[in-house]
Order: structure tokens, then sequence, then C-alpha cells
């Protein structure tokens, strides 16, 4: 039996790194223009881009971007030329000038998108208003509401895809068009034909979808602008566009904007009591506040909340207790750009995950990324940046707070935690249990009104010295602060330094800590040495303290599981117990699993 040429023995490298480089950036593979497909010239067109990443969602890691608008059609001018995007979403309320359809088109550092828009001006239109009768009403086409519509119970009202619902509206006042849901509503567009509901006048507000002890309801692919005419409520003393009581509320996909004027009035985006409330893939901007709900179960997924305006509560949502089983999730969520809390609570146990807290800088309003007044917040994965105050915690005399903080980045606030005391919140029982983050870059990382023992902060790397096992005070090494990437650069402290106890990294590495699991740059394995006897042996050279398969091949298109071997070190040995008679024999490495 001859031994393989060497030459053709062949270790795989898929892709080659040194182990000080950091990780290349991401970057957006493609634009999405969300719009309705029709116009009028009359009302105003909400057009929303997407910056995509190559798993096809808004790329996060896009912190801020410009993207330019234009028409290719002379005949039609555009309000605005652009989109501000926030971590690779955001939209503009555009003003169509002329007449004709015309094609849109998106463009942002070479990638460009187009969308064909028809003009609507010459369709009938279908004149609505009072109780809907029978138990069951189709809207498709042009509806103008003309006064409060009804759904009574019993009754479900279907718009079909394209649809434009729009309402009569008036300039001031409490009194403005509702859609009055007693019964269900079935709004589902398509991405390619969205739903429209906004007012008919351009200058003028309709009033609110209000769903009181309704069958549950849905609004997909649905484009909701410009109402908030109605009777003012809750904590900004604002008009709720969505209004449910006792009633389920699903949006997906939902787009809920510029409900508000710079001054901040006349309305908020929702009000909810005694509901259940849930929104995928949706977009809050331009309003006097996000959501306001009290005794309402809350399910917020992959939602974008900006630019809430005004002068006093510009809260991105505010969550008051809930009832017994309701539960408050905030997942995957970007709340980026308002006037006071991206998070403001009142005595709600609530769960904020996955999520990115910016900007809510205001020092007029004592801003905070999150503010918790009694209840609990539970906070993992996150990342807070460029805030007043990343988290403020504070209770009442007889009442008490608790703020679990787990792998998550704070960065670049005045102050990053802070337990607080108030006039009408003098505490002390304010609890802070922080691990496996990171808390830097603020005047003051750690602030207590009270004392010390309002924090206890286990394996977190901080910007001053803190009581705790595990504590670090270095650079954590983002990989880039002028692009706000808050990933781990290669060496960083903050690698394999969190709680042993945590789960490991998918990678079977010790806890990372921060928001992002570090992830090693790509193996190398190097020229095979032949062992006496047969089998051969060769280096692995990879990011030490992960475990590695190493697999093979003999024609690179199916492969074998060879070992896991454990990198203890830079460099480690690897055996292939034989190696066949043939010349080809390729093998290569990747982190587990």
């Amino acid at each position: 039996m001859r031994r393989p040429d060497v030459s053709a023995f062949i270790a795989l490298v898929l892709f080659t790194a040194l182990f000080t480089d950091s990780p290349a950036a991401a970057v957006p593979v493609e634009l999405r223009l969300v719009t309705a497909a029709h116009y009028l010239q009359s009302v105003p067109f909400l057009v929303r881009v997407e910056a995509l990443n190559a798993d096809g969602v808004p790329d996060r890691s896009l912190w801020n971007a410009t993207v330019s608008l234009a028409s290719e059609n002379p005949a039609v001018s555009l309000s605005t030329n652009v989109v501000h995007l926030r971590n690779g979403l955001g939209s503009a309320l555009v003003r169509l000038s002329g007449a004709g359809d015309f094609t849109l088109r998106a463009a942002l550092d070479g990638l460009i998108t187009t969308r064909t828009v028809a003009d609507n001006s010459g369709a009938e239109l279908e004149l609505v208003g009072g109780a809907l009768t029978g138990s069951a009403t189709t809207w498709s086409g042009i509806i103008r509401v003309t006064n409060d519509v009804t759904v009574p119970v019993g009754h479900t009202l279907s718009i079909l895809p394209g649809t434009m619902v729009l309402f009569d509206g008036v300039a001031s006042g409490t009194t403005a068009n509702d859609l009055v849901v007693r019964g269900n509503v079935q709004s589902i567009g398509t991405a390619a034909n969205p739903i429209t509901f906004a007012c008919a006048q351009a200058d003028l507000r309709w009033g609110q979808l209000r769903h009181t002890n309704a069958q549950p309801s849905i609004y997909r692919h649905t484009i909701v602008t410009r109402g908030g005419r109605g009777r003012s409520e809750g904590h900004t003393g604002t008009v709720p566009v969505v209004r449910p009581y006792n009633s389920k509320v699903t949006f997906e996909q939902c787009s809920l904007t510029d409900f508000a004027e710079p001054s901040g009035t006349p309305g908020k985006v929702a009000q909810a009591s005694g509901s259940d409330l849930t929104f995928v893939d949706c977009l809050f901007q331009r309003a006097r506040m996000g959501p306001e709900i009290a005794g309402t179960a809350l399910a917020c997924t992959n939602t974008w909340i900006l630019d809430m305006i005004g002068p006093d509560d510009a809260d991105g949502i505010y969550l008051h207790d809930q009832a017994a089983g309701q539960k408050v999730t905030l997942s995957g969520c970007v709340l980026a750009a308002g006037g006071d809390d991206g998070i403001d609570t009142l005595g709600s146990v609530i769960t904020v995950e996955k999520c990115i807290v910016r900007d809510w800088n205001s020092v007029t309003e004592d801003a905070k990324g999150i503010s918790a007044f009694n209840g609990a917040v539970h906070v993992r994965e996150s990342v807070i940046v460029d805030c007043t105050v990343g988290i403020a915690a504070k209770c009442g005399a007889s009442t008490s707070v608790l703020v679990t903080l787990n792998d998550s980045t704070l960065h670049g606030n005045l102050t990053n935690v802070l337990a607080q005391f108030k006039a009408n919140a003098p505490g002390p029982v304010v609890d802070y249990r922080i691990t496996n983050s990171i808390l830097v870059g603020a005047d003051r990382s750690v602030q207590s009104d009270f004392t010390e023992t309002n924090f206890t902060i286990r394996y977190s790397n901080i910007s001053e010295p803190w009581p705790g096992d595990g504590n670090l005070i270095a650079d954590p090494m983002f990989v880039s602060l002028a692009t706000h990437d808050f990933r781990l650069a290669p060496r960083s402290p903050s690698i394999d330094s969190g709680d042993p106890l945590s789960p490991l990294d998918p990678d079977g590495s010790r806890r990372d800590q921060g928001a992002f699991r570090f992830v090693a740059p790509a193996p190398m394995l190097g020229v095979p040495r032949f062992l006496p006897g047969g089998g051969a042996e060769f280096d692995l050279i990879a990011y030490p303290g992960r475990n590695y398969v190493i697999e093979s091949s003999d024609d690179v298109r199916s492969w074998a599981f060879l070992k896991t071997s454990f990198q203890s070190a830079e460099t480690n040995l690897v055996a292939a117990p034989s190696v066949p008679a043939e010349p080809h024999r390729f093998y290569r490495a990747r982190v587990a699993p």
C-alpha cells in the first residue's frame, strides 16, 4: 500500500483570519419598499424602507442611514426625497404632486429598488357610515367614511388587499369619524397590496380604531396614518388612535405613523385596557407616544418604535401593571429617539429581550432608556446606549422594584444604571441583579441615591470598581464604536468571562459578557505529517477555548464526521487515524456545533 502524495492530501481551509482581526461588519444586501400600490393626490403617502441583511430581515447593525427617494415620472413629484433609517428601518409621509402612474425609486449606497404606484384618481368611491347590517361586510377599492362606522356584535368586517379606507377628517376638537368595533375586523392586506387607513383630506385628521368588548380582530399588512382626533386620555392626555377595551387585537407587518405634529399633539399610537395586544414586524413613528397599556397582555416582536415627539412623557411605550396571568414581552424590538423614556413602567412585570434601546437623551425630561417604577423589569441580550440614563429604577416607600440585567451591553449613557430617589418614589427597596453584562462609556456607570446594596453585580465589565465575583474593569474592545458595532473583537477581555455556571455559548465556550456572543474566526488546518504505521496528524490553528468539528471527504461533496476537538491553545494537534491508499483525502474544520 502506498502513501498518497502529500501534495494531494489537502487540509481544506474555507476561510482565513488572523486572531487579531475584528469580525467583518455586516452590510445590507437589499432594499425593500413598503407602500400602498395606489395613491390619491389628496392623501399623504407613507413610504417605509427596510435595508435587509442576508437573512431577509432589517439589518439592525446599520445604525443610521439615509435612503434617497425619487419619482421616475417627471409629472409626479415628492414632498421629500429622503428616508432616515435607524437600525435598518424608517419611513416618511410623502405628499405627491402631479398626476399619473409613477415608479418610486429608493437608493442606498449602491442598492436600488423600485415600486410602481398607480394613480387612483379615477376610481369610484363607496360612501359608508353608521352601523353595518347583516352578519358580514366586505370592503374593497376606495371606501369613504363620512361618519362613524360601527361593526356590531357578531358581525365580521373583511377588508381586501389594496383597499383604501379614507375617513373624512376634522381640523380640531374631540369628535371625528371612528371605526367602532364590537364584532371583528379582518384587515388582511398583502406585501404587494397593503390596506390603507388614512384621512381623506391632507391637512385634517380622522379619529380612532375603537375595539370595545369585541371579538378577536387582525390587521395584517395595513398602513394607518393621520388619526388622533378624539377624547384625550392616559399618561400624556393625548388621543390614542388604536383604542382596545376588553378586546384582543393583532397587528402584523403594519405601520402606524404620523399621529402627532411636532408639538406632540393630538395623537399617540394606542391605549389599551383589559385587552390582549400583539404587534409583529410593525412600525410606530412620529406620534406623541407609542402604546400605553393597563391590565393588558402584550407581545411586541421585531417592532420599531421611532421618533416619539412632544414636551412631556413622549415615551416609546408606557406599561402599567397587568392582571394575573398576563405577560408583557418586548422581543427583538428597536426603540429609538424620543423626548422621554424608551420604556416606561408603572407596577408592571415585563421582559425585554434582544432589543436595542437608543437615543432617549433629553436632559430636560430626565430621559431614560428604561424607567422602572415598582414591579419588575427583566432585561437580557439587549443594547441600551446613548441615553441620559440607561436604566433607572425607583419605588414607593412601601413597595419594591426588581431589575435583572443579563447578557446586555450599556454604553454611552450619562449614567448606565441608577437606583433613583424621587419625591413620589422615596424607595429604598431597589434591587438590581446584573450578570454577564458590559456597562462602560458613562460618566457614572453605577449610581445609587441610597446605598451600594441596591446592586448585586457579578461577572460583568464595568467602568469602576464594584464588589462582586468575576467583575472586570477593562476596555471591552468593541468592534467599532464609530459605527455602534458592539460585538466583541478577538482578544476582548469580555470573551469567555461570564458566569461559569451560565449556559455555554453556542460554540461550547464559557459565556461571554455583553449582548453579543463572540464568533471566533474561521479555523485553519496545517500541512499534514504522515505517521509511521499509517495515519497522519496536522495542526488545527484556531481561537482557543472552543470546540471544533473536524470532517473528512474523498470528493468535497459529502463529508463525514471525524472528531470534535477542544482547542486548549491556538495550535493543537489533530490525528487522522487512517489515510487511504488513493491519493485524495480532504479535511475541514469548523466551530461547533
